[in-house]
């Protein structure tokens, strides 16, 4: 029987998702077939785990999708889930990410950078879009320290905002017509999914992810429209170099598709997206915890 080491939590902003993630893993988990144990990131040491085991990252956020645990155990061979050191960095830091899309040609919302020691000018061309923009850290999840505004008289106290949680600070036209979101699981795209977002919330915010009853998620009738996201998030999932599963989010503004961002470590319990995609392609939850260890040992 494998052990399996469910690696959670941490200091990271998202360490309560993802004690949540870990414990629906640990509940579900096929007990047949693999002896799970439940380790906090704040009680983890490299040389107390056995090395025949297999870790399942379960940590959201700074020190799960980072890179920083994959580094570790990578280098004292320990095998683990999902993408490796470099894919993982590639995807957290979201303009290495936009830079990574834009040499493969994959559509991605317009963006410029702001940063504490760097000042936006209030009469860049940019800033004349009519749609508003997003102001998002760089380096971060969970949709924490991002806000949406209207025009450019309201970037600075989003940009102070976003810069609690990053030096850095993405500033990127809206796409406001729909969002959608696809799971990538051993190498396959699994059924798109649809966010309709709580009509309450101005975008699909981390209350909207996490704590209201009235955001949506509905599969897409359309098949041209989900052959194509199914196409462009293997494209870019591949591009950032990661491998097992993930998640690729996605935004539309009624004539362009844009990647938003690669989710290396998304949300798993069994209400969250990438689990219910699963569903919907006929993969239970059960199954879906194994196929992502198998993957990842056959990986190794």
């Amino acid at each position: 029987m494998k052990e399996v080491i469910i690696l959670y939590g941490g200091n990271s902003d998202e360490s309560q998702i993802s004690e949540l993630t870990a414990n629906s893993i640990n509940k579900h988990i096929d007990r047949e077939t693999f002896l799970p144990t439940l380790l906090n990131l704040n009680d983890f040491k490299v040389n107390k785990i056995d090395k025949n085991s297999i870790v399942f990252i379960a940590i959201h956020g700074v020190g799960g999708e980072d890179g920083e645990i994959q580094k570790i155990l990578n280098e004292q061979a320990i095998t683990f889930t999902g993408s490796d050191q470099k894919s993982c960095e590639n995807c957290w830091n979201k303009i290495q990410s936009k830079k990574i899309l834009i040499e493969n040609q994959l559509p991605t919302p317009e963006y410029i950078v702001s940063s504490r020691n760097k000042k936006i000018h209030p009469d860049a061309d940019f800033l004349n879009y009519q749609g508003g923009f997003f102001v998002k850290p760089n380096c971060n999840g969970s949709s924490l320290g991002i806000s949406k505004v209207k025009n450019k008289e309201m970037l600075q106290d989003a940009i102070t905002f976003a810069n609690d949680f990053s030096e850095d600070v993405i500033i990127e036209k809206a796409y406001n017509d729909s969002e959608y979101t696809v799971g990538i699981l051993n190498g396959k795209a699994l059924e798109p999914l649809q966010i309709l977002p709580d009509s309450n919330r101005s975008f699909y915010d981390y209350t909207a992810k996490y704590e209201s009853a009235k955001t949506k998620k509905t599969l897409l009738n359309d098949q041209g429209l989900k052959d194509e996201l199914k196409n462009i998030a293997l494209k870019a999932f591949f591009s950032h170099g990661c491998r097992i599963w993930g998640r690729v989010d996605f935004v539309f503004d009624g004539k362009n598709l844009g990647i938003l961002e690669i989710n290396t470590v998304p949300g798993f319990t069994e209400k969250s997206l990438f689990p219910l995609a699963a569903k919907e392609s006929g993969i239970n939850y059960q199954e879906l915890i194994t196929m992502i260890i198998e993957g990842s040992i056959k990986e190794t």
